[in-house]
């Protein structure tokens, strides 16, 4: 028996979509659900890259803040070239980075004479001006690096300060037994060389680097990056007078799949 499909009543037609009417229309509606999920992939993305950015210039805006702050209020500071320098034999006037490089200009005596690079600023803050032989608190920043290789590298910037040992006043019962005098056996005794994570100490960002080296010279080869604080001073004393930040602070995984990258320079000289 010969069977056929249902006519429609009105066009005489058999009822119901032919083969290619439903492949035609279930490629439309594939069409529109791909553009629909593309174009929803592709806002989840900038909505993405744009929280990853505003967390990033949020942390560049905290480590300034806090810097800043640190360094102001800082009586002395000291420039070592690697978070290892602070071992446990330091000795500040020698330990700290002696000016080298073009960038040395000995015709005068302007603060840009002397420049100094290096991976770790010691911020130390004494009692009060009236009492600088002691010692209230000693700030350090420093990026994981120990070579030049390492700077090149992102690198973590980490976070370390002593307890606060006080203000000088004349009670009985003031303690503080930390004199500027002894610096170096203070700043033996942390010793960051042999355990650079010391307790109380924490990770600012977990990528970093610093400005690339316009040109090789002493010291740098092709491609070297700087390290992120430098100093300039009027002298060869890399501890008498400004301290420079120049870092970009990166967020991402690989170079091919960096969400976010902010940078910024910043000049500031601790009070005397």
């Amino acid at each position: 028996m010969k069977t056929t499909r249902p006519s429609s009543p009105r066009t005489g037609r058999p009822s119901g979509f032919t083969l290619v009417e439903i492949l035609i229309s279930m490629t439309i509606i594939v069409l529109v659900m791909a553009l629909t999920l593309s174009c929803y992939m592709f806002c989840l993305r900038t909505m993405y890259k744009d929280t990853q950015r505003l967390a990033t210039n949020a942390s560049l805006r905290a480590f300034l803040a806090q810097i800043s702050k640190e360094t102001l209020d800082a009586s002395v500071f000291y420039l070592f070239p690697y978070y290892t320098t602070l071992d446990a034999t330091v000795t500040p006037a020698t330990d700290i980075i002696v000016p080298t490089g073009p960038e040395i200009n000995a015709a005068n005596d302007d603060y840009d004479k002397w420049i100094t690079h290096g991976d770790c600023l010691v911020l130390v803050t004494k009692t009060n001006t009236s009492t600088p032989t002691k010692i209230r608190q000693i700030r350090i920043y420093y990026r994981l690096t120990t070579a030049q290789a390492s700077v090149n590298a992102d690198s973590p910037i980490w976070y370390y300060e002593t307890a606060d040992w006080g203000e000088d006043n004349a009670a009985a019962s003031y303690t503080n037994t930390h004199l500027f005098s002894a610096i170096a056996t203070e700043l033996s005794a942390i010793n960051l060389a042999a355990n650079p994570r010391p307790t109380g100490a924490r990770q600012i960002n977990a990528r970093s680097r610093g400005r690339k080296v316009p040109s090789p010279y002493t010291g740098y080869a092709n491609g070297d990056l700087y390290p992120i604080f430098s100093t300039e001073s009027p002298d060869a004393n890399s501890s008498n007078g400004f301290v420079s930040i120049n870092v970009e602070f990166i967020n991402g995984t690989t170079n091919s799949n960096m969400l976010s990258s902010s940078s910024f320079n910043y000049t500031i000289s601790p009070r005397r």
